[in-house]
């Protein structure tokens, strides 16, 4: 790939898709796609070269080789002879300086993709989310990564990182296949039905280049909400959650980390879910604030393990899980409402997903009234406003068979 670097796939009707993102795509339906971005992939590979001299950015680890993961194993081996040159030592002081801002590179990812596939340079559609890099911070963080992504663009060309994407292309179609099989697409209609909204697209992006710590239930997602001309995208990124034993070249690779359906079909709703509920609990934060004690110490102990560390989080968290019961049900698959549930309130805990039901019954049977989820929202707040930080207590002792 000398000139434009979009990758094209092509595996039983795999095709570029250009409308949406102009990147690596293949369609599901007419309003999903499933691919990658040539930028995420570019990011990955420069935050493990600049780790080498910051230690650490979230599960990237120096010195960490990743052999379960290939592309990120042999991608250390191919572009790690550029790990000190002055393009790569600046990125590492600018994910310094945004790794001590937000402990975190989701933000970083959401921004890239708004921008056009390297080697161009500009936006694809205005980034409209500026409000996650908040100008009150010190140093302000949105410049930062504007010149981390020139940065990056930079890396691009002089790494030849795109002709490394399109040499392992064919890992690329495997990985794709693997997480196309176990994504249901037809599930978006019932959660745009049951929310009572519309997404222009749903886009879906594997990361296989981001570093995921050893472990069987290791993988990591997120699903930013993106703001194109035609309407809003809801979006996924994903990474790969299959630990893979090291083999000697990646031509060798029959599996490519995204064969875990039980993974594959939670994150998708899950994530997706977020575009449904964020946008209208987000603005409710007197709402939120006036419960705020009833994120006890019990129920944050509870709430740990799934990475929830305020009354915020938790709420949000709630409503996500919530729905995809409700959606379950709403598409009569009576099986999976109860394995939800039973992985969402015993397994992680989240002891108000009972009573929270309960109140959506009353919206499921009221749709004149509340004709979308954000209508029923002040119903949904009077759950948490009716509880005591006792009653959470108690309600976290059960849930640990506790008396």
């Amino acid at each position: 790939m000398k000139r434009y670097w979009v990758l094209v796939l092509f595996y039983h009707g795999l095709t570029s898709c250009l409308d949406l993102s102009a990147q690596s795509e293949y369609q599901l339906t007419g309003k999903v796609s499933l691919g990658y971005s040539p930028n995420i992939e570019t990011y990955f590979i420069a935050e493990k070269l600049a780790v080498q001299h910051i230690n650490t950015f979230v599960f990237d680890q120096k010195d960490s080789l990743y052999a379960h993961q290939p592309l990120v194993y042999f991608g250390w081996q191919h572009f790690k002879k550029y790990q000190d040159t002055p393009c790569i030592l600046r990125i590492a002081i600018l994910l310094t300086s945004l790794r001590d801002s937000f402990h975190d590179n989701a933000e970083i990812l959401q921004y890239l993709l708004s921008q056009l596939p390297f080697p161009a340079a500009g936006e694809r559609y205005p980034f409209a989310d500026s409000a996650i890099f908040k100008p009150s911070r010190f140093p302000p963080a949105l410049p930062m990564v504007k010149e981390l992504t020139d940065s990056l663009r930079s890396f691009y060309k002089i790494a030849r990182v795109g002709e490394f994407l399109h040499q392992h292309q064919s890992f690329y179609e495997g990985a794709i296949r693997e997480a196309r099989k176990d994504i249901d697409a037809n599930i978006f209609p019932y959660m745009e039905k049951y929310y009572g909204e519309k997404f222009y697209k749903y886009a879906i992006y594997i990361m296989p280049l981001m570093p995921i710590t050893y472990g069987d239930d290791n993988y990591r997602a997120f699903g930013p909400t993106i703001h194109v001309p035609e309407g809003r995208v809801s979006t996924m990124v994903f990474s790969s959650s299959r630990m893979l034993p090291l083999k000697k070249s990646l031509k060798e690779y029959q599996k490519y980390g995204f064969d875990n359906p039980d993974v594959t079909h939670f994150l998708t709703v899950h994530e997706i879910g977020h575009s449904f509920v964020n946008p209208h609990v987000m603005p409710l934060q007197k709402e939120m604030e006036q419960d705020t004690a009833l994120f006890t110490p019990a129920l944050r102990r509870v709430m740990e393990p799934n990475y929830i560390e305020n009354w915020q989080g938790c709420i949000i968290e709630h409503l996500v899980r919530l729905g995809e019961i409700r959606v379950a049900l709403s598409m009569h698959n009576d099986a999976e409402a109860a394995r939800l549930r039973n992985l969402h309130g015993k397994q992680f805990k989240f002891i108000l997903l009972p009573m929270l039901e309960q109140k959506m019954e009353y919206y499921e049977s009221n749709r004149d009234k509340y004709p979308d989820f954000n209508s029923f929202l002040p119903e949904i707040f009077t759950v948490f406003h009716s509880l005591s930080p006792k009653e959470i207590d108690e309600l976290v002792n059960k849930s640990q068979g506790i008396n």
